[in-house]
């Protein structure tokens, strides 16, 4: 048995013996479709719980935390020193699969359990393809801890369609490992059915072009080409993507794949064609639709209604719709506005960056830039929008991200810890993943960060040399 099922197995026990649980997540699709699991599989168990979605683990935070058993998803790991100082006597289960922090070691010392693949020997991370970083989310491993919870052979299996929503969010693949595992389990119980299609998700065709980000499509935001393109390749646009005969949805994918050759956008076929995933249980049944939904009912600060929605609270449906909407115009709006202001897009030798202007959609927008339209270089985007609770100073908050293919052959570049050495220079912190990171620092310590970031770039491709 692998150190990672013992912690599995080990967290089960530990929540059971509980009556009462806090539950305690990161607020993007993988943090809420993993607080979902964990809120599910604790009903079933007559455990009752109370669950708090937030961006970061603050000392003050963490000090008011008076529950017997806290359970913590999808974070947690780099705050493992500050848990163990704060937490001694309470009985605390960490499900994270970010890497623990260069600077301070991982303490386990409070801990009942901490189940994070990033933890693992070096030999069962090269079992697991796992060098760089989690090939599982925290809602893949909610879901383990959830099956294991259950005591039977099929317990909890519908809530694979969860883990599957939170391992699209996170971008992960479904073709190896633990995610194959769990894919692969859901439908041969018929949880999940997958088909190959457009992963533009569900809804009006036009729609979902106007407010297609990611995969993105040049057209997205401009209503009048929307409308020309469409009425140039036959399709009406306010049918229903999925009621496309075969025929239909053959000649409108050949056309939005034409287009996609014909722009100057980098995007690859198989972005905008593949594999989309059915959630017969879910509230929202196409997987792209509900992990969106949930991601925006988290980054407009409504993460309760993402909750219910993994709750299968029908009656959410409609608000999480709206946020969806929400999100996807601002999202439209700063691509537009990137397109067309000159000076949007700085770059410097080893990074490209810009300052966005619109609140909760940082992490996504960056993403999205660096998957889309900025390629060869990572991708900061900056934010001074989302402002701190009053009384505290003033903050920046930043998100990084690299294109995948970039990262292929700039083997050495680690946004994570790449930002969390520059936020660390300039009083701040930061930390993620090698492809996805973000970063707080004081407000004014913009220049100072990002000249201090792009020498550690350029130092992590071994273009240039720490000194």
């Amino acid at each position: 048995m692998t150190t990672l099922q013992k912690s599995v197995e080990k967290a089960a026990e530990v929540i059971k013996g509980h009556k009462y649980a806090r539950v305690i997540s990161h607020y993007d699709a993988d943090g809420i479709t993993s607080a979902g699991i964990i809120c599910n599989a604790l009903i079933r168990s007559g455990i009752q719980f109370h669950t708090t979605i937030v961006g970061k683990l603050e000392r003050s935070f963490i000090q008011g935390l008076d529950e017997d058993l806290i359970i913590i998803c999808d974070m947690g790991t780099a705050q493992s020193d500050l848990l163990s100082e704060c937490l001694k006597k309470k009985d605390v289960v960490i499900i994270d699969h970010h890497a623990p922090s260069t600077s301070v070691p991982v303490s386990r010392a409070a801990f009942a359990v901490l189940i994070n693949p990033c933890c693992v020997s070096a030999e069962e991370k090269r079992g697991m393809a796992n060098e760089r970083g989690s090939t599982i989310c925290a809602a893949g491993l909610s879901y383990l801890v959830a099956r294991c919870m259950s005591g039977d052979a099929k317990g909890n299996i519908d809530l694979a369609g969860l883990a599957i929503a939170g391992t699209l969010g996170d971008k992960l693949e479904f073709d190896t490992g633990i995610n194959k595992m769990i894919l692969d389990e859901a439908i041969q119980e018929g949880v999940i059915s997958v088909k190959k299609g457009l992963k533009l998700g569900d809804g009006k065709i036009r729609d979902l072009i106007l407010f297609a980000t990611d995969p993105y499509i040049p057209l997205a935001g401009k209503v009048e080409w929307v409308d020309a393109f469409l009425n140039k390749a036959g399709i009406d646009g306010d049918r229903i993507l999925s009621d496309l005969n075969e025929e239909e949805e053959r000649r409108l994918t050949s056309a939005l794949l034409s287009l996609l050759r014909e722009s100057q956008a980098e995007i690859s076929d198989d972005a905008l064609v593949g594999t989309t995933y059915i959630i017969h249980s879910g509230v929202i049944r196409d997987g792209l639709d509900f992990m969106r939904m949930v991601d925006a009912c988290g980054r407009l600060g409504k993460s309760g209604i993402g909750i219910g929605l993994c709750l299968r609270e029908e009656k959410l449906v409609e608000e999480a719709t709206s946020l969806y909407v929400n999100i996807q115009s601002k999202l439209v709006s700063e691509l537009s506005r990137i397109e067309s202001e000159e000076d949007a897009i700085k770059e410097l030798q080893n990074i490209i960056y810009f300052f966005v202007q619109e609140s909760g959609v940082t992490g996504v927008l960056a993403g999205i830039v660096a998957e889309y339209v900025c390629t060869g270089k990572p991708v900061i985007v900056f934010n001074k929008k989302d402002r701190v609770e009053e009384g505290k100073k003033a903050e920046t908050r930043i998100s990084a991200r690299c294109n995948k293919k970039l990262m292929s052959v700039s083997g050495g570049i680690d946004l994570a810890k790449a930002l969390e050495k520059a936020s660390g220079e300039v009083g701040g912190f930061g930390g993620g993943h090698p492809v996805a990171a973000g970063a707080t620092i004081p407000e004014g310590s913009e220049e100072k960060f990002i000249a201090t970031l792009d020498t550690i770039i350029g130092a992590q491709k071994g273009e240039i040399n720490l000194r």
